[in-house]
């Protein structure tokens, strides 16, 4: 019979190669631990050696006896052992996740891209517009790490984890001592095995970090285009709507435009309410609030709300039916300065949008009803250490000496030949021709009598469109060509040459 001593003895290993059985190993040989040694009991050892040497090919060599409390301790000591080995394998996962995390944010990445296929997973960062290849990992590994993202680190989710499944969660992180907010989200893909999934991180600086603007140029926009936009940010009431696709920076406008209106408009004391779907960038300035249930009636409950708390602005985050916009509609109609954003491609989509939402065409016409609308792409700016000479390229029918990307890239623009993005906008200040037209739905007049203004400005402002402004980029050399024409096509020659007239 075995005592206490075997606990000390460098001669002696234990494990449990099942639950409810034990194991002791000296001098290479192995004996099932056996506390309850009885003629009745006698039948059970047999069955569990049986079972020990038999099916588990484990070389038991016999049985040996212990008392109950000794059995009872090796148990324990063999618990603790297994939660230490497991604490350490998940603090390593943490280690590991948190390089991940600061190596995105310390290259200025604005998503984490994580693709598990069967056997490897692979990660890309998101850089200036740009999917970069950064690392892959065994896909066993890349579930360990993102488990606890989500299980351990997510403040606010659905459940716990389930790769089967659509998921998304909030996650806030510390980094080098600096605050971020991920937004997570995951979707199955197909794969030759269950359990394939793409992830996604957007993230997403936390805490108030108030913008340093003095003037809107330093958006990057022009001089005129900051002229016209301290317009629609001037009218005493109205709705001022930005639209452009996923990643094109209309949260960060928003949050500009807000602060900029809040520190000249009104000294930094004016009441501004925000309903957002979640809450995104903090703003300066603003009391925000994230709506829940947004897609059962939740923003028009949120809005009701706000317009009773006395609101001088109000940003809704984004109107995506007939509830929020009529909800939005009420706001401007009480007189009340508006943001938000909708989902389309260019100006007249975007009133069309806001018609087949159910905003009628004579609240739209209304004079004052619309302060501006915006439609915004963020395009990638070349590297200029890297990028290479393009001569002869055709664009609306000539020919110019232009740049493209250098793929390799180089030290400086972290070998991906884009060095930051730049902000291109179109947008309309309603006046009364397109007015009229937007009274009769006439969308084509809506676009005629916009283009019209091309005629009556200086340079590339109001009436020029996003493709317009973009290969302006490209003749002054900060645009690829090749990309912008795999994004726009070209451009026509009628366009190209009073653009021109503009730029020249």
């Amino acid at each position: 019979m075995l005592d206490e001593s075997v606990l000390a003895s460098p001669d002696w290993t234990f494990r449990q190669p099942e639950e409810g059985m034990l194991c002791g190993e000296t001098n290479g040989v192995n004996y099932l631990l056996v506390s309850d040694l009885r003629i009745d009991t006698l039948a059970a050892v047999q069955v569990d050696y049986e079972y020990l040497t038999r099916v588990k090919k484990v070389s038991c060599q016999g049985a040996a006896l212990v008392s109950g409390e000794l059995y009872y301790q090796i148990l324990e000591n063999l618990t603790l052992s297994s939660l230490t080995d497991n604490q350490s394998k998940s603090t390593e996962i943490q280690r590991q996740l948190e390089d991940l995390l600061t190596h995105a944010t310390s290259l200025g990445a604005s998503d984490v891209h994580i693709t598990r296929r069967e056997a490897i997973a692979t990660v890309e960062l998101r850089i200036n517009g740009v999917l970069i290849p950064d690392e892959q990992m065994l896909s066993t590994r890349c579930d360990e790490m993102v488990f606890v993202l989500y299980n351990v680190q997510a403040s606010t989710k659905e459940t716990t984890w389930n790769r089967s499944v659509p998921q998304s969660a909030n996650i806030l992180y510390t980094l080098a001592g600096k605050k971020y907010r991920f937004r997570y989200a995951h979707f199955p893909i197909f794969g030759e095995t269950e359990g394939c999934y793409h992830a996604v991180l957007r993230i997403i600086p936390s805490g108030v970090r108030k913008s340093s603007l003095i003037d809107l140029r330093e958006m990057g926009v022009s001089d005129a285009e900051a002229l016209d936009m301290r317009r629609m940010l001037s009218n005493p009431y109205g709705a001022y709507l930005v639209s452009g696709t996923t990643g094109s920076g209309k949260s960060t406008t928003l949050k500009v435009l807000m602060e900029w209106m809040q520190r000249y408009r009104y000294d930094d004391k004016g009441s501004f309410l925000t309903i957002e779907d979640p809450v995104e960038y903090q703003i300066a300035g603003a009391r925000q609030s994230s709506v829940l249930d947004a897609d059962d009636g939740g923003f028009h409950i949120a809005i009701k709300s706000a317009l009773r708390r006395d609101p001088d602005v109000l940003m809704v985050g984004e109107i995506r039916d007939p509830i929020s916009a009529n909800a939005l509609s009420g706001a401007v109609e009480s007189g009340h300065y508006c943001f938000t954003t909708v989902h389309a491609g260019n100006i007249v989509t975007l009133l069309q949008r806001l018609s087949a939402l159910g905003m009628t065409s004579d609240k739209l016409s209304t004079p004052g009803f619309i302060a501006g609308l915006q439609c915004q792409k963020l395009l990638p700016v070349l590297c200029d250490h890297c990028k290479k000479p393009h001569p002869g390229a055709v664009l609306g029918g000539r020919t110019f000496d232009v740049y493209e990307r250098n793929r390799e890239g180089c030290e400086k623009c972290n070998y991906s030949g884009i060095s930051s993005r730049q902000l291109v906008i179109e947008y309309m200040r309603p006046t009364d021709p397109e007015l009229e037209a937007i009274s009769r739905q006439d969308w084509y007049g809506v676009y005629s009598q916009w283009r019209k203004k091309r005629q009556t400005v200086d340079t590339l402002a109001e009436g020029f469109d996003l493709r317009e402004k973009a290969v302006a980029c490209v003749l002054a050399g900060r645009v690829c060509v090749s990309w912008f024409s795999l994004e726009f096509g070209d451009v026509e020659p009628e366009n190209l040459e009073v653009l021109l007239g503009k730029i020249h």
